[in-house]
């Protein structure tokens, strides 16, 4: 028998599109802001995402509706 690992998070992840038409996944934490990652279990996460500009392109699409996905 094998152990499967659960995911718990107690922020909201989101699935965001990119421009490029794939997508990011990311979490958002009000007091620490973004992270972004490559799978939605939040295990491959971007180290730059910063200097990405889909993904910033992704956050402020996040940011003007009002932090809603």
């Amino acid at each position: 028998m094998t152990a499967e690992i659960i995911h718990i998070s107690i922020t909201p992840s989101y699935r965001l599109r990119l421009d490029d038409g794939g997508y990011v996944f990311m979490s958002w934490h009000n007091w620490y802001g973004p992270a972004f990652y490559h799978d939605k279990w939040e295990r491959r996460d971007y180290e730059d995402w910063y200097e990405n500009p889909l993904v910033c392109r992704a956050l402020d699409w996040f940011l003007a509706r009002g932090k809603k996905a």
